[in-house]
Formats: structure tokens, C-alpha cells, sequence
């Protein structure tokens, strides 16, 4: 089958446009008029292919390497749950998603280099979710699953990539939080954007957004958004701090609780305070009104977001780099090839470069 019937060009091109969030005329205004908005359409259509100019003046507009528009494979993503503002806009939506799509060809391009094995097996799958002791029971048994014990999880993203789950870190507009989604072949993807996000915020979207992948809700509960969400939420605030460490740390029945008991547990385990609060109002250590009282003085003394105490460790996603590093180390692959990988000028890395 030649190159224009399978429309490889043509394919990796919207893709590109999408990740960079341009639309014809724009990439077409950045070309500086060598291609029109209507020949751009006609390569995207597979109608028409560039000259050997155009292809390399398309690339540089990129800032890729030519060899990117002729790449055959292409993951195919499923069906992609947002958590997102509605004022994002359908441009930035598909540039995130690109962004992803981009993020995890690479990903499993040096995975094959070096013949790993990307495939993932859920292991809470048998377990039904239609209540918040299940969706606690489902936490509890996939911290046992993975040998996690009842410890602070110091890089979620680190524990996640050895289990098999891909997690992309990115930095976006505002508007836009996190995204989960399942590839064609069944890989979990992860994506949460860290911009201007404290610390235990982006902690607790990176589980709920996991949740959305591996919790097994039944027919009813899934018809009912509101109620995945909150078991969602439950899901991520039991998998931070199971409920025997709060019991343990709190107690089952207070009146009254010092603000500075909750800042050692966030500074522990990497949860807000205002997650703590809530929970324990679930687990009833602490009364409705007493809930509302706490909410009151939280907004009231630290504003809406903020709060005092911080979790001291990071997430970082650092399989990705060590992977290339390794085929680097081993000679799998060339300068150039991890310059593509990690999509930087070769120059960098003769420099030193090794990852982010």
C-alpha cells in the first residue's frame, strides 16, 4: 500500500496541528505563506503530498524531525473522561489530547526498544463499586495487591509507572485538570496538569483520575456521574491514608481536634487537610456540624485554597527517562533517536542532557 493511500503524512500532520493547537490558517500564517490553507487541507485529506521543502519547512514550523510525519503507528486512544472547566476551549481540549497521544507513542516506543512488556492487568477488576465501603475495600485491597503496605505513598507517579500505568505531568491553562483514558490495548493513561497546583492537590487528582480507570462500577452507579465522582474521591482519600492509620492518628469519636494534629497528617501523607476533615466526617470520628464549623474556619482563616503545611516530597515521572537513558547506556539507540524520543535538539544532549 503506498504512503498516500495509507495517508501517514497526512495523519501525522493534524496530528502535529493539533498538538500545537493551531488550526490551517494559523499554521499557515507560520509557514509565512509557502503552503496555503487549502493545500494544508488537502495533505491532511491525503489528496495531495508536500515537496521535499515544504515537508522539511512543515517540520522546522514543528520544531520535529521530518521522519516524525512518516511514523506508521499511532495509539489509539478510547473514550477520554475530562475533568475540566467548561470554558475550555475544543482547540486546547484536542492540543491536550495530542499532547497525551504524543507523550505515549514515545513511551512505548522505547518500551519495544528495549522489549518490555506494556501490558496491564487490574488487579481490584472483580470487585463491583457501587458505595463508598467498596470503593474504601478496593483501595484497601490494591494497597495490598501492590505490597504497599499501610505507609505514606512518598511518588504516587513512580509506585503508578512500576504497576504499569502510564502518567503524563503537564503543565496547561487553568481550565483544565486531569484526564484518564484507556488505550486501543487496554493501557491506562493518567494526565494530570500541575500548573500552579499545590503539591497534595495534584496527589489527589493523579488517584481520582486512576479511579475512573480501575474501579469496576456497576451498571447503575455509572449511569450516575455524580456518584462516580464521590466514589472517586473516596477511592483517592482511603488509597492516600487508609482508614486504620486515621483511626490510629485520630481516634474514632472527637469533639474536638487541633489543627496542628491535621497538618502532621497532610505532612505525612501528602493529603489536605480539607480532604482529612471530610473524611473523618464519612467515617463519623467527627459530627456534620462539627464538619461545617471546620469548613467555615478553613475558609475563613486561609481562604478558599489555601491552607497551612505542606507535603514535602514531589511527583515526578522519572521511568520515561531512565528508559532512554538505558538504550543510550546500552547502544540500542543513536543521539538522534533520543533526541527525537525526548523531543529536544541532538545538540542538548551531547551537552548532558538526560531528562526533565
Amino acid at each position: 500500500m503506498s504512503l498516500q493511500k495509507e495517508n501517514i503524512f497526512g495523519a501525522r500532520l493534524k496530528l502535529a496541528r493539533k498538538l500545537a493547537g493551531l488550526s490551517l490558517q494559523e499554521l499557515s500564517d507560520i509557514l509565512q505563506t509557502k503552503v496555503t490553507k487549502q493545500a494544508l487541507s488537502k495533505y491532511e485529506k491525503g489528496l495531495m503530498n508536500p515537496s521535499g521543502d515544504i515537508l522539511l519547512s512543515i517540520a522546522e514550523a514543528f520544531n520535529l524531525k521530518p521522519d516524525y510525519f512518516f511514523k506508521r503507528k499511532s495509539v489509539q486512544l478510547g473514550e477520554i473522561l475530562f475533568r475540566k472547566r467548561a470554558r475550555l476551549s475544543k482547540k486546547q481540549e484536542e492540543s491536550i489530547i495530542e499532547k497525551v497521544r504524543d507523550y505515549t507513542e514515545r513511551f512505548l516506543e522505547i518500551e519495544n526498544i528495549l522489549t518490555l512488556d506494556n501490558n496491564f492487568i487490574n488487579p481490584i477488576k472483580k470487585i463491583k463499586i457501587n458505595s463508598k465501603q467498596h470503593a474504601g475495600f478496593a483501595a484497601q485491597e490494591l494497597r495490598r495487591k501492590w505490597n504497599l503496605g499501610n505507609d505514606s505513598i512518598s511518588n504516587l507517579v513512580e509506585m503508578l509507572e512500576l504497576n504499569g500505568i502510564k502518567v503524563f505531568l503537564l503543565e496547561e491553562v487553568d481550565d483544565f485538570d486531569g484526564l484518564a483514558v484507556l488505550t486501543s490495548k487496554g493501557l491506562p493513561i493518567v494526565t494530570v496538569n500541575i500548573k500552579n497546583k499545590p503539591i497534595e492537590r495534584i496527589r489527589f487528582t493523579i488517584l481520582h483520575e486512576l479511579a475512573h480507570l480501575i474501579l469496576n462500577f456497576d451498571e447503575a452507579t455509572l449511569n450516575d456521574s455524580k456518584k462516580v465522582e464521590v466514589l472517586c474521591h473516596y477511592f483517592s482519600s482511603c488509597l492516600l491514608i487508609p482508614n486504620e492509620i486515621l483511626f490510629k492518628l485520630i481516634g474514632q469519636n472527637r469533639n474536638y481536634i487541633r489543627i496542628n494534629e491535621l497538618i502532621s497528617i497532610k505532612e505525612s501523607y501528602g493529603i489536605s487537610i480539607r480532604a482529612i476533615v471530610h473524611r473523618l466526617k464519612e467515617l463519623k470520628v467527627i459530627n456534620e456540624n462539627y464538619y461545617k464549623r471546620w469548613m467555615i474556619y478553613m475558609s475563613k482563616t486561609y481562604g478558599s485554597k489555601n491552607e497551612p503545611g505542606k507535603y514535602k516530597s514531589e511527583e515526578k515521572a522519572k521511568t520515561f527517562d531512565r528508559l532512554v537513558n538505558k538504550a543510550l547506556a546500552e547502544e540500542l539507540i543513536t543521539l538522534s533517536k533520543a533526541a527525537a524520543l525526548w523531543n529536544v535538539d541532538i545538540d542538548l544532549i551531547r551537552k548532558g542532557y538526560s531528562g526533565k
